[in-house]
């Protein structure tokens, strides 16, 4: 999710880059014309890069109009009104059931996609979409923790250095109740989506300890911690990768990693809408987005993980060398590194929402 970076973005996602608007995105708009030389997308706010669109347009010889959101739920809120008609969307991996249900879209076909077979093994038949018969992904968050080796280097690379009994580091958690409760469960060797109550319980233990720490302070998105880590006013501050990357080319004394007990992943996805007006075109360009020097320009103009393969010969020195950037894939298969999921209606979300609240009022 370009998080949001709401949780996804996560991270990540998970959510922002800042960077200046593409040339072809437009204010939000009530597209209706069916012109099949014009793509509508509705995508998260700044996050392609302007000349992938412009090399789009100009190979095909259409236009492509964005229009941007900043959260998954004034996306569904657009679509679902009825307010718009557009071709794809952007959404992040946990409203993808929510989109289904409500009808919102259509099969890809991907035998039609030539590069489909670029995507990465560990983003392949995920749980929100298994087969890929409605997603390609289109880029990442993971989780990690973060710090500025001018002031602290951590001796291990664990959330014991937040979750565990010392109070000697300085630290800010994320303001996202998935995150900050999933980073719990993981530590204690459960799944970032365990709905089981003795399981929710341990974790709420654990993070009422955290949060009365002396160490603790507070809770920020990642923009704010990254800023906190270059100001050297933290040790640590769990954080989005892309977040920390964008900082880490400013200062390369900033420096992320993923925990050893394992930690949490969004993706952003790209989807055909039911009513698209253009699903040819918008396949076209899902296709193009595949194409390993695209997706490459992509991460490197929004500093978020690459599902793409082929990519990674293309990508930025930085972030091809960035383990964090890079998780193993046999993590992905394994769920060490896990995607963050809907959870199912009911008892469940609330047990969170107590969490949280709990922990955001102490």
């Amino acid at each position: 999710m370009k998080l949001n970076r709401a949780f996804l973005c996560l991270p990540v996602l998970l959510l922002g880059c800042q960077h200046p608007p593409a040339a072809s995105a437009t204010q939000p708009s009530r597209p209706t014309t069916t012109d099949a030389s014009i793509l509508r997308v509705f995508m998260w706010s700044d996050y392609i890069d302007p000349q992938v669109v412009r090399a789009f347009e100009r190979a095909k010889g259409v236009r492509v109009v964005i229009d941007t959101y900043e959260s998954n739920e004034s996306m569904l809120a657009k679509l679902q009104g009825g307010g718009a008609s557009y071709d794809l969307a952007n959404p992040s991996n946990y409203f993808i059931r929510p989109m289904l249900r409500a009808k919102l879209l259509q099969p890809l076909q991907t035998r039609l996609l030539s590069n489909f077979r670029n995507v990465a093994p560990g983003f392949l038949s995920p749980a929100y979409d298994p087969g890929n018969v409605y997603t390609v992904p289109y880029q990442y968050a993971a989780t990690g923790l973060a710090y500025n080796a001018a002031r602290f280097v951590p001796k291990s690379q664990s959330w014991n250095l937040i979750f565990g009994p010392s109070d000697t580091l300085k630290f800010v958690l994320l303001d996202d109740p998935r995150e900050v409760i999933g980073a719990a469960l993981k530590f204690l060797g459960y799944s970032v989506n365990s709905t089981a109550v003795p399981e929710l319980r341990a974790a709420r233990d654990l993070l009422r300890r955290v949060v009365a720490k002396h160490g603790f302070l507070g809770f920020d998105g990642g923009p704010g911690i990254r800023n906190r880590l270059l100001a050297g006013d933290i040790d640590l501050g769990q954080i989005y990768v892309g977040d920390l990357l964008q900082g880490a080319a400013e200062n390369p004394g900033l420096r992320v990693f993923l925990p050893r007990e394992g930690t949490t992943i969004s993706t952003d996805t790209l989807v055909i809408l039911r009513a698209a007006p253009n699903p040819a075109l918008a396949r076209a360009f899902i296709d193009w987005v595949l194409t390993p020097r695209v997706s490459a320009a992509i991460s490197n103009y929004t500093s978020y993980g690459n599902p793409n393969s082929a990519a990674r010969p293309f990508l930025d020195p930085l972030l091809r060398s960035d383990a964090a950037f890079n998780p193993p894939q046999a993590d992905l298969k394994s769920g060490k590194i896990e995607f963050i999921e809907e959870l199912p209606a009911g008892k469940p979300p609330r047990l969170y929402d107590r969490v949280w609240s709990e922990l955001k009022s102490r």
